[in-house]
């Protein structure tokens, strides 16, 4: 009798495993196949009605069973409607299941595959996206919200290219080949397993630029560093291009910089930035065109946290 018990015991438990682990195939399956078209549909609707653009997605991949999402062939079109403005061929993102519980984006893995943007200058400070900028722009007398909390890890970028026309003179800049590693990005703490180096390297006007972090594989160390060094960088070439809707209209400055970007996780994760900026012979006007800034050499340093002091500014020259 006893055995003839166990036994029912034990079909009864099987039936409910069994009973369970249908359901959760049959979720997987409905997340397969309806979470796609949705998520796509979703997608062009309100990125369409956000930017006044049209924003279209060629397909959309979504594993339920390990919460990765691949978007395909995402584009934007130019305001005439027809052209192309902007476009991804792959974006891939793995999502942490902790997503649900801290009710916070958790993303192992951010990858973007041959993202490209196209803008016209058009003079005076005026751009062929001014209308996607000033539908962006925050409503006057609106508070702004609370930050987002995330946990972004492992974001990679490959083959990034910018087309800059400058119609009023008759030029193009092309910035090629555009790659951006960074270990993560993070104002929640977490413990997830980073694999990616730091990194920024592209190729502008024919010309490459290349800096790779320092310092052994992060995984290995649970460091690594990044740096960004600029000697005699002359704004005033780039300085028409400031959008008209900046109050500060600069009239020409010279800035050197020596950056350390410090990436930790021991014990917890933190991104600690050190080194120093200097900003030469700055002239500024103010939107009626007074004269508002006019100084020599401000240098700004940015010190670790164990120096005891965050930032300081000295060497201000009038």
């Amino acid at each position: 009798m006893t055995f003839g018990l166990q036994s029912i015991g034990n079909k009864k438990w099987s039936r409910r495993a069994g009973a369970l682990a249908g359901g959760v195939l049959l979720l997987w399956a409905l997340g397969w196949l309806l979470v796609p078209s949705i998520l796509k549909s979703q997608m062009e609707k309100i990125g369409s009605e956000s930017l006044g653009r049209r924003v279209h997605i060629g397909r959309i991949d979504f594993q339920p069973w390990s919460l990765e999402l691949t978007v395909h062939d995402l584009e934007m079109t130019a305001a005439d409607g027809k052209s192309p403005q902007a476009r991804i061929k792959r974006l891939y993102i793995d999502i942490e299941s902790a997503s649900l519980l801290r009710l916070a984006p958790v993303v192992d893995a951010v990858e973007i595959d041959e993202p490209w943007f196209g803008v016209a200058y058009l003079g005076e400070g005026a751009y062929d996206i001014d209308d996607i900028l000033d539908r962006l722009r925050l409503p006057s007398g609106k508070a702004p919200a609370e930050p987002m909390r995330f946990a972004l890890h492992n974001l990679a970028l490959k083959g990034g290219s910018l087309d800059f026309i400058d119609r009023a003179a008759g030029a193009t800049h092309a910035l090629r080949d555009l790659r951006v590693s960074l270990p993560f990005l993070s104002n929640l703490p977490s413990n997830r397993e980073v694999k990616v180096q730091p990194r920024l390297a592209f190729v502008l006007n024919g010309s490459r630029f290349d800096t790779a972090g320092e310092g052994t594989p992060f995984a290995q160390t649970g460091k690594a560093d990044a740096t960004l060094r600029i000697v005699g960088l002359d704004l005033a070439p780039y300085l028409p291009y400031v959008p008209s809707s900046v109050p500060l209209k600069l009239r020409g400055a010279v800035v050197d910089a020596d950056l350390r970007l410090a990436f930790e996780q021991t014990p917890s994760m933190a991104l600690k930035l050190s080194g120093a900026v200097e900003v030469k012979a700055l002239q500024a006007l103010d939107s009626g065109g007074q004269p508002l800034l006019n100084f020599e050499s401000l240098k700004v340093l940015r010190l670790p946290p164990k120096s005891g002091a965050l930032s300081l500014v000295e060497n201000i020259d009038k």
